[in-house]
């Protein structure tokens, strides 16, 4: 007597380690280089390899779904680089529709805000650094993000005064952030000095050297920038009452 056959199901899972997660996504990021530093007749086809080795990623189902956000920005940046402004856009949006943690829905948000920037699409960048303020200011490093990059929005669309308040955001609210908070108060200086307000200029500076002390001796270029813009604007001064 013959038993009765039961189909079984076999389902393959697609999970896959950890370390081999991270070597897939090491060697996406190295096609993504060399995709980068590609001569201009080649680097078409090498944007698509890296794309294509990312959209394999993204189409694994790995029990751990946290790295993808980590994937769609890696592949928004190399879309970005090469010029396709919609479709990096697209692809920070798509983390924000998905079941991302509030960290990577915020940082999908501002990266989608540098994205539409670049593209000089400044009004559009401006409403989603607010958005990021608005609903994720107690992530201080991103909001504090936000807030420089719609103040350089307002500044290429020559708003000074819209500018300079969300400059003042990061100084009174974020000013923990010690990298951005003397960002923040530079660029208050800066628009200082564009205003022909040397002295408000030299509060901005004074202002941010008490707050962050020895974090704020400047030495880069962009300090040294400041201090030749101060003294070219106090030289007539001085020649004025020789006179």
């Amino acid at each position: 007597m013959k038993l009765p056959v039961t189909p079984v199901l076999l389902c393959v899972s697609l999970w896959i380690s950890p370390a081999d997660l991270a070597r897939r996504l090491g060697q996406a990021d190295e096609l993504a280089a060399r995709a980068r530093a590609a001569e201009p007749a080649q680097k078409e086809q090498a944007v698509e390899a890296a794309l294509e080795a990312y959209a394999e990623l993204l189409a694994l189902r790995p029990k751990d779904r946290a790295w993808v956000p980590k994937v769609r920005r890696r592949r928004a940046a190399l879309l970005k680089r090469a010029g396709r402004v919609r479709a990096a856009l697209a692809e920070h949006d798509a983390i924000l529709r998905g079941p991302a943690r509030r960290r990577d829905r915020a940082r999908a948000l501002r990266d989608g805000a540098r994205v539409l920037q670049k593209g000089g699409d400044f009004t559009a960048a401006v409403k989603r650094c607010r958005r990021v303020v608005e609903e994720f200011g107690d992530l201080g490093s991103v909001a504090a993000q936000a807030c420089l990059l719609e103040g350089r929005c307002h500044e290429a669309m020559a708003r000074a005064q819209l500018a300079g308040r969300a400059y003042r955001v990061v100084v009174k609210r974020y000013h923990a952030e010690a990298k951005h908070g003397i960002a923040a108060y530079d660029a208050l200086a800066l628009l200082a000095i564009e205003a022909r307000q040397p002295a408000q200029a030299r509060r901005w500076l004074q202002a941010c050297a008490e707050r962050y002390g020895k974090r704020a001796a400047r030495k880069d270029k962009r300090g040294q920038y400041l201090g030749r813009l101060l003294g070219e604007m106090k030289a007539p001064a001085r020649l004025a009452t020789a006179e």
